[in-house]
Formats: C-alpha cells, sequence, structure tokens
C-alpha cells in the first residue's frame, strides 16, 4: 500500500529535526559511512575526562559502535551495543577478543543516558571516561581515533543471542582534537572558491597540478575565517591534499591557464610561489576549519597576495584514463578585523632524496627539528607581548608508510608539553588537530619532529619525495602573528648516507646534494647494514637548518661543519604522566584487602566455595600488603567479581 504523502513529509521533517537537535545538543559530530546510514555526535569534557556521546543508526534494530586499535577491525575493539525495546534503552560494555559476538565486560564503563526510536532511526546515548582502568577498554587519546559501527535491523532475543549486523564499517576521527563549532557566528561572511580548471587527472600514481588562480579584488584588508574543500563528487578517491601558497608578482592573463604539473613549472613565471607561505592546507579526512575567533589571515593590505598558487596532489594508482578534475578550497574571510594576522610554518625533515628508509623494516624512526638558531632568527621579533608566536593548529604528515608522528617542544634544555601527537596515523585521514591549548613558542625554543614508519611491504628503500610512495615527514603548525615570507623550519643530514656510501659502496660518487645515489641502486639490504645505517642516523650530533638562513649549493657545502648547527639536548625530560588508574588499582585494592582480611578473621567455608583460599595465602606470605605486591590487582578483581 502507498505511503501517505503527508506521512512522508511528516517523516523527512521528524529526521531532520532529530539531527538537527543533536547537533545544537553536541560539540561536535561526523558522518560514519558514504550513505549516512550511521552519525557519530559528541561533547569533549575535559575537567571531567570523559566524552558523552550520541550514535543514530537507520534501524529499529541494535546499534554497535566502538573503538578499534588503529587497525579499523572489529577483532580487538572496544564495543558497546544497544538497542530501544517497549520504551526502554539497553546499552552494555564488551570486547571483540574473536570473530563472534563480542562478550560483555565484568566492568561495565559506559553509562547510558539516554535513548530514542522513531522514524525508523535509533538514537543512543551513553558517556565513558578517557581512561577507564579496564584493559579490555580503548584509552582515549589525542590524534586519530579509529572507531567502528555496526546495526542489525532487529532487537536481539537477549543480550547473549543476538544476530549479526547486517550493516557494518569503520572510519577515523580526531575525538579530542575538534574545535567546538557551535557558537561561532558566520553572519557577513563572504566566500570565494579556488579550484582547479577541468584537469585531466594524468594516469600516473601521482601527480602535483600546480594551478596559478585570481583572488578577489579587495579595497581593503579583511581576514580569512574558514576555509572548507571543494572535492568533486566522483573523485574522491583521487584528490589526497592540496597546499594553497601565497602567489606575488606581476603576470599576464595566459599564465592563469589550466595549470601544470608542478615538475614542469621550473619555467613557469609563478615557480617561486612554491617558496611562498602557505594559506591553507588540506589532506584527505580533513574537513572545514575555522580560525581562532582572535586571529585570521590577512588578505587586501599591501603586503598581502592577490594570486594564489594551489598545488594538488592527485593519487592514481590504477593509472585510470579519462578523469576530470576541478576540485581546490572556498575561503570564507570577513571585513571584521581579528587581533592578530595568522599563518603557516611546515616542521620536520627536509623532503629530498637524503632522507631514506630502509626496506623490511616494522619500526624506523626519522626525526627533524627545528633548530634554536632557525627559532632566534625567524621570531626574534613579534606583536605578542610575551613575544614569540602562538600555534593553535597542527596538522600531522606522512605518505603511505609513516604509523606514528609527534612534536615536541624544548626551552633551554626542558621539555615543555608536546606540541601534537598522533599514534594512529592514518595516510587516508589527514584533518588538522585544534590544539586544546595555545602553545608559545620563543625566540631560541628547539621544536624536534618524530616520524615513525612500517616499511615492512617495501621491498627497495624509500626516499624522501612528493609521491605516495615516497615518504615526508612534516608538521604543519597554525600559529599568530604571521612572520611574512617564512615557510620552513626543517633540518637536514648528509651524514648518514655518506657513511653508508663509504661502507659499503666506496666506488659511488656523490655528483650533487639535490641526488642521493642511494636512491637508485638496487641494493640488498643486509641486517648488518641495516643496522650500520641506524648507527650513523642515531649518532648524528649537527643538521643543516633549513630555515633561509642556510644555502646549500655544492658537495662541498654538505660536507661543511661550519654550516651546521647542534641538534637540541634535553636535559631535563618531562616527566611521565601519572597515571590516575594506578591510584584507583590502590584504593580498590584497599578496600579489598580490609573485607578480605574480615573474612580470614572467621576463616568461614565461603571463601573456599569462592574459589580463592584467601587465608591460606595470608599464612603463606605474611600480609595482605605482600599480596599486593605479588598480585597487582588480578587478586582484587577476582574477589570483587565473585564477592
Amino acid at each position: 500500500m502507498a505511503v501517505p504523502l503527508f506521512l512522508l513529509l511528516c517523516l523527512a521533517a521528524f529526521q531532520t529535526t532529530a539531527s538537527a537537535d543533536l547537533l545544537s545538543e553536541y560539540a561536535h559530530h561526523a558522518v560514519l559511512d558514504p550513505a549516512e546510514k550511521m552519525k557519530l555526535f559528541w561533547t569533549v569534557d575535559w575537567d571531567a575526562e570523559t566524552v558523552s556521546f550520541a550514535v543514530e543508526a537507520e534501524t529499529t534494530g541494535w546499534v554497535g559502535f566502538g573503538f578499534s586499535t588503529g587497525s579499523g577491525q572489529m577483532v580487538g575493539s572496544d564495543v558497546v551495543i544497544g538497542w530501544v525495546k517497549d520504551n526502554k534503552g539497553y546499552l552494555k560494555d564488551r570486547f571483540a577478543d574473536q570473530k563472534a559476538l563480542p562478550p560483555m565486560d565484568k566492568q561495565q564503563d559506559y553509562e547510558l543516558t539516554g535513548f530514542q526510536e522513531s522514524g525508523g532511526k535509533t538514537v543512543l546515548k551513553f558517556k565513558r571516561k578517557f581512561d577507564t582502568c579496564d584493559s579490555r577498554d580503548i584509552k582515549l587519546e589525542q590524534g586519530v581515533t579509529k572507531v567502528v559501527f555496526a546495526y542489525h535491523t532487529e532487537d536481539p532475543v537477549s543480550e547473549t543471542d543476538i544476530k549479526h549486523h547486517v550493516f557494518r564499517g569503520a572510519r577515523s576521527i580526531l575525538l579530542l582534537n575538534s574545535m567546538d563549532k557551535r557558537d561561532i557566528n558566520e553572519t557577513g561572511w563572504s566566500t570565494f572558491p579556488l579550484t582547479t580548471k577541468n584537469v585531466t587527472v594524468p594516469t600516473k600514481e601521482t601527480t602535483y597540478w600546480c594551478t596559478l588562480l585570481k583572488g578577489p579584488q579587495l579595497k581593503s584588508k579583511v581576514h580569512i575565517t574558514k576555509f572548507e574543500p571543494i572535492i568533486q563528487k566522483g573523485n574522491e578517491g583521487f584528490v589526497h591534499h592540496f597546499l594553497l601558497y601565497e602567489c606575488h608578482g606581476n603576470f599576464v592573463d595566459k599564465d592563469f591557464d589550466q595549470g601544470v604539473d608542478c615538475y614542469n613549472i621550473a619555467n613557469m613565471p609563478y615557480a617561486k610561489c612554491q617558496a611562498a607561505s602557505i594559506v591553507a592546507a588540506w589532506a584527505v579526512g580533513g574537513e572545514v576549519f575555522y580560525y581562532p575567533t582572535h586571529a585570521g589571515f590577512p588578505l587586501g593590505s599591501s603586503d598581502s597576495p592577490r594570486n594564489f598558487l594551489l598545488e594538488m596532489h592527485y593519487d592514481n594508482p590504477e593509472n585510470l584514463a579519462g578523469r576530470v578534475d576541478s576540485s581546490g578550497v572556498r575561503i570564507y574571510y570577513t571585513d571584521q578585523l581579528r587581533q592578530y594576522d595568522s599563518g603557516v610554518i611546515s616542521m620536520g625533515v627536509k623532503t629530498d632524496e637524503w632522507h631514506i628508509i630502509p626496506p623490511k623494516q616494522k619500526s624506523w624512526m626519522s626525526v627533524g627539528y627545528c633548530t634554536e638558531k632557525c627559532t632566534k632568527s625567524i621570531m626574534k621579533s613579534t606583536s605578542l607581548p610575551e613575544g614569540g608566536v602562538n600555534v593553535f593548529a597542527a596538522l600531522l604528515h606522512t605518505h603511505l608508510a609513516g604509523v606514528a608522528l609527534w612534536t615536541k617542544h624544548v626551552r633551554n634544555g626542558k621539555e615543555l608539553p608536546e606540541i601534537a601527537r598522533d599514534n594512529n596515523y592514518d595516510f587516508n585521514f589527514q584533518d588538522i588537530q585544534i590544539l586544546r591549548k595555545e602553545i608559545n613558542i620563543q625566540p631560541g625554543d628547539e621544536l624536534i619532529h618524530y616520524c615513525k614508519y612500517d616499511s615492512m611491504d617495501r621491498n627497495k628503500l624509500i626516499k624522501g619525495g612528493i609521491s605516495s610512495r615516497d615518504e615526508m615527514c612534516l608538521d604543519f603548525i597554525f600559529y599568530y602573528p604571521r612572520i611574512p615570507n617564512i615557510r620552513y623550519c626543517q633540518s637536514q643530514a648528509f651524514g648518514p648516507s655518506y657513511k653508508l656510501i663509504d661502507k659499503y659502496f666506496p666506488d659511488v660518487n656523490v655528483t650533487s646534494v639535490k641526488h642521493n645515489p642511494l636512491t637508485n641502486m638496487n641494493i640488498d639490504w643486509t641486517d648488518e647494514m641495516v643496522a650500520d645505517f641506524r648507527k650513523y642516523k642515531d649518532d648524528v650530533k649537527n643538521v643543516f637548518p633549513i630555515c633561509g638562513i642556510t644555502n646549500l649549493t655544492t658537495i662541498a657545502d654538505s660536507k661543511n661543519p661550519d654550516l651546521t648547527v647542534p641538534i637540541p639536548k634535553i636535559t631535563d625530560p618531562l616527566p611521565p604522566e601519572k597515571s590516575k588508574c594506578a591510584q584507583a588499582n590502590r584504593a580498590s585494592w584497599t578496600n579489598c584487602r580490609e573485607r578480605a582480611s574480615l573474612t580470614c578473621r572467621f576463616c568461614t567455608v565461603v571463601w573456599h566455595v569462592m574459589r580463592c583460599d584467601w587465608c591460606s595465602l595470608v599464612k603463606r606470605y605474611g600480609t595482605t600488603d605482600s599480596l599486593y605486591h605479588m598480585y597487582p590487582h588480578v587478586m582484587c578483581f577476582d574477589f570483587n567479581a565473585n564477592y
């Protein structure tokens, strides 16, 4: 029987209203799957160290949601399964230890706070702590979080009789590093798009396409307040990331054409713009970016860019032909000027052939430095009352082999809180992390950027470069006040490759600082060779600073120690974060011990029924304190579970 039109309209209105209510109730949201069958809403309470969630699913059956270890696989995930039946909500904390119905945890750490089922949808609301102190729960941390989700069309018969899912998926989100956008007022903002122009994506794995674009004709200074990606529908799998550069100079109409492969940009009049300051950065998985209310990127002033260079990274590993693209970025701006102009600097390892990673390595570290000499030079005079610059966001970036990244901050040898970290790096999800608290970098401070790689799937070394199969080790930091014409604060080390060549390939000559001969050689990497190269890398004490204060042009330059600077030394490490779980376990143990001692005092048969003869253990080991040190919390867990 046909459904009356007014009922369909009512249903659609209800569903729209429900989602709108959740958008206003929660600080963040994410569509979990392309078909938008499941959505996640959440708010972070940093004081209580809890997260409140709402999961919306297009089903009236059971709904599952949880956190994966980083692989996105269901096995090893910390999950909840819940449903609504007879106007009652159900939710249980579970752990997927195998490809079967996840068993319920003995320790239930998710609290059901609300539920609704109507209009063909189910909404479950719940909350949990960042760290539940339960080994069967995954700790929620800053950086990328991999979530898993599923549902069935029917409610379970019971908590142990639940049908296999009919829909499931996984995706990455920034759970703890997103901006609360609910109170942002966009009234009066203007926009303009900057996109490629019907580019036919080349039939090769990696293409960097450069397009010169005109900005709006502005009569006075304005501030960029927001930017968002414009990805042409159907091309989501081809557009990997983009950078938008300032582009100063006098250009003619023919320069604003369809653009060229960035490899062929050398003879173009806008080639120099690739060394200019970055205006915007985005990578696959990223969403809308808002500047803080007190800072914005300046346009329309005497030193502001009137034109832009859009560098688009296309990924086409299957060499598909005929794909046409007009993707790019939409810029939002306001004439209501903010207190500070902002900018972007990339920090880490210089992207070139001297950055190499041996094949078949489960864990390989690369480290780049923004040195004391660089920060003294580029941050020596700013408008901040306390000096230096304030960092408010970061985009961590490697390619396919990257698995983790983090950036340390050092002042006079003392390690300060990290700027950004991602222990679950996902090449297919690279979003800008919003720092919970802005970080001030002073002239003379040092930054150390670490990148961890896994090259087990490679048979040849990985070199630094722009291809997805090459590697990068960067952190794009968003900061204020803006320092004009500063784009990099990186480092470079030639020594490890030179030493490897001298020992294993003495007949090979280095002919250019731009080319590492190891990258074109068919090398059989032995364990000894890898160990030597690792040692050469770890023994580096000086690096070449890449921040505009050193110009390396010859082989002699690359061997000149006078052009190098010492790497940062941490003499006062940051104390490890104190675990609140240890205190909680101790308190729980004390309570357990008191109860157990009482049982021992009466020494009744009930203890033997609980399959744990505490009295005998106390007699054998002397005191309950001895048992605490010998059995950290397993005994207490067993006692509480059976008491």
